[in-house]
């Protein structure tokens, strides 16, 4: 994200990687970073938890055109045994956004 505009703004995380449940007390439209530790998914990584609509909007902010776009009910990755609405098809899980920038830009 680091080549759209706003590419350095957050949003709180909803999960917590050291809890086995969803945290109610996360926001999905916080305004934080999730986290900036050696902790899962890489060392060292940085992790922020975008809205789908400001992904969307910062894609389209940096001049790409959207040709598609896409929200799956498969998790990607499921935390341990919790069950949860999202795990069972009734949440989406994951997307796929297709962009390109336009021709002559």
């Amino acid at each position: 994200m680091a080549w759209t505009r706003g590419g350095a703004r957050s949003a709180r995380g909803v999960w917590d990687l050291d809890e086995p449940r969803i945290r109610p007390d996360r926001s999905y439209f916080g305004c934080s970073f999730v986290c900036d530790d050696d902790s899962f998914p890489a060392h060292g990584a940085v992790m922020w938890q975008w809205t789908l609509g400001r992904i969307v909007t910062a894609v389209v902010g940096a001049g790409l055109e959207i040709r598609q776009l896409d929200e799956y009910a498969e998790p990607f990755w499921r935390m341990g045994d919790i069950d949860a609405a999202a795990f069972r098809g009734r949440l989406p899980n994951a997307f796929t956004l297709v962009a390109r920038r336009p021709a002559g830009r």
